[in-house]
Parts: structure tokens; C-alpha cells; sequence
């Protein structure tokens, strides 16, 4: 039994530690192409778009603008359709870079 309790109060953290690896691989799948998503200096890209280090060392980004951000259409980023857990996978990523 004890075993048992301990199995499921360590469960959540392998989840948790997941998130950042998840939101990791759709960032390179699905925003490399204009973002450096790597952990990187924190300035601009070649094209002017800002790199995730760089949106992350912001002093107004938060979960919730990020998410409100990948949640609405935009000119210049196209719209993937997120899940609401490629979403957060996204942001946990990005919040993960500071």
C-alpha cells in the first residue's frame, strides 16, 4: 500500500517535466521555420522575428498573454489550431527559456 502512495504522489512531476520537452518538439516542428526556438541569446532573428528567448526575457510575458497570443489569428503567423495542450506545451516551453 505504501508503495501504492508513493507511486501516485510521484506521478505528476514526470508530467510536469514533460511539458517543456513536449512544447519543445512542436516549437521545432511547427516554428523553427521563422522563430529560433533553441535556447539562445536573447535578440532578434536575421528576419527581425523574435527568437522564444527573447519573447521569454520580456518583462510583460506571462501564461496568460502567451496563451491569449497563440489562441487568435495574426498577419505575419499563421494559424495552426492549437489544442489547448499544444498550446500550454508551447507556453511552458517558452516560460521554461528564462
Amino acid at each position: 500500500m505504501k508503495r501504492l502512495i508513493a507511486l501516485l504522489v510521484l506521478l505528476p512531476f514526470p508530467a510536469l517535466a514533460q511539458a517543456p520537452g513536449y512544447g519543445a518538439a512542436l516549437a521545432e516542428r511547427w516554428c523553427m521555420a521563422c522563430h529560433i526556438v533553441e535556447p539562445a541569446p536573447r535578440t532578434a532573428s536575421a528576419n527581425g522575428i523574435p527568437s522564444f528567448s527573447a519573447i521569454a526575457a520580456k518583462p510583460t510575458t506571462n501564461a496568460e498573454q502567451l496563451k491569449a497570443y497563440l489562441s487568435t489569428g495574426h498577419t505575419r503567423m499563421p494559424d495552426f489550431s492549437l489544442s489547448n495542450r499544444e498550446r500550454q506545451a508551447l507556453v511552458d516551453y517558452i516560460l521554461s527559456l528564462r
